[in-house]
C-alpha cells in the first residue's frame, strides 16, 4: 500500500475571511409574511387504543345520514368535530 501526501492546503487571507462573514445570510424559512389564518395545520394525535375504541362505538352509535344507507362519520371528522365543540365551549367560558 503507498502512502501520497495530502493535497496542499489552500491558504484563504483575512479579507477573505471577511468578505464571507460580511455576506450576511437568510432565515431558512422566511417569517416576514403575515400568518394566513385559513392556513390548515398538520398534527400527530396519539391516543390508546381503549380511547379509539370508545371514539369508533360512539361514532357508530349516531343514526345514520340517510334511510337507504348507513354512512358513519369518519374517526378524524369526529374527532375534529369534538376539537371545535370544545373550542366553542372554552370561548365561551373565557369570552374569548
Amino acid at each position: 500500500m503507498s502512502i501520497s501526501l495530502s493535497p496542499p492546503k489552500k491558504v484563504v487571507s483575512e479579507k477573505q475571511i471577511e468578505a464571507v462573514i460580511n455576506k450576511g445570510g437568510r432565515a431558512t424559512v422566511e417569517t416576514d409574511l403575515p400568518a394566513d389564518p385559513s392556513a390548515t395545520k398538520s398534527i400527530k394525535l396519539i391516543m390508546t387504543a381503549e380511547e379509539m375504541d370508545t371514539i369508533k362505538k360512539l361514532r357508530d352509535k349516531r343514526p345514520p345520514v340517510s334511510r337507504s344507507r348507513k354512512i358513519t362519520i369518519s374517526v378524524h371528522d369526529w374527532v375534529v368535530e369534538a376539537i371545535q365543540e370544545k373550542i366553542e365551549r372554552e370561548r365561551r367560558k373565557y369570552s374569548v
